[in-house]
C-alpha cells in the first residue's frame, strides 16, 4: 500500500495564492497591463485586484481562470509530485 506524506495544505495554499499572484504580475508585465486594465478587463474592481496581487484573495478556480482570460491566457492544472 502506497503512504501518503503529511503536507501543511494550509501553508501549501497560501504558497499558491502567491505564485497565482506572481505569475499575473508577470503576465500582466510582458503584456504592457495595469492593475487597472485588468481589472477593467476582468469586470473587478482594483481593489480585489490588488488584493490577488498581494496574495490576499481566497481565490476559485473559476476566478482564476476569469483572470487569466482577461490577460489572454488559459489556465491549466498540472500536479507535481510531493
Amino acid at each position: 500500500m502506497m503512504k501518503i506524506r503529511q503536507v501543511d495544505h494550509e501553508y501549501v495554499a497560501e504558497e499558491q495564492k502567491i505564485d497565482f499572484a506572481l505569475l499575473l504580475a508577470r503576465l500582466l508585465s510582458a503584456k504592457g497591463m495595469t492593475r487597472a486594465q485588468l481589472a477593467k478587463a476582468a469586470g473587478k474592481h482594483i481593489a480585489y485586484i490588488t488584493r490577488v496581487m498581494g496574495g490576499n484573495a481566497n481565490l476559485t478556480i473559476e476566478t482564476m481562470a476569469h483572470l487569466l482570460a482577461a490577460v489572454g491566457e488559459e489556465l491549466k492544472i498540472t500536479c507535481h509530485r510531493l
